[in-house]
């Protein structure tokens, strides 16, 4: 028996979404309103966190629930974290 480890191969599972960036999905969260936060793709996300940080003072941007982005003064808003 040989040594090295298993005598097959292994079979790593990816989630299809992790592979095609072309549907990856980007949370734009706004805490002083959280009824404009949305899901969407990466050319609108930054858009709309543009926008709504330029009306609402702070917006952010998630991939995966890491922020990616932000535009506005967050320091206003540490309060919500």
């Amino acid at each position: 028996m040989a040594q090295g480890g298993p005598q097959f191969p292994l079979i790593r599972a990816y989630n299809v979404s992790m592979i095609n960036t072309t549907h990856m999905r980007y949370d734009v969260i706004c805490p002083s309103a959280p009824w404009e936060n949305t899901t969407t793709d990466e050319e609108r996300a930054y858009d709309l966190c543009y926008d709504l940080a330029e009306e609402h003072g702070y917006c952010e941007i998630r991939q995966n629930g890491i922020v990616i982005a932000d535009y506005g003064n967050p320091a206003t808003f540490l309060d919500w974290r």
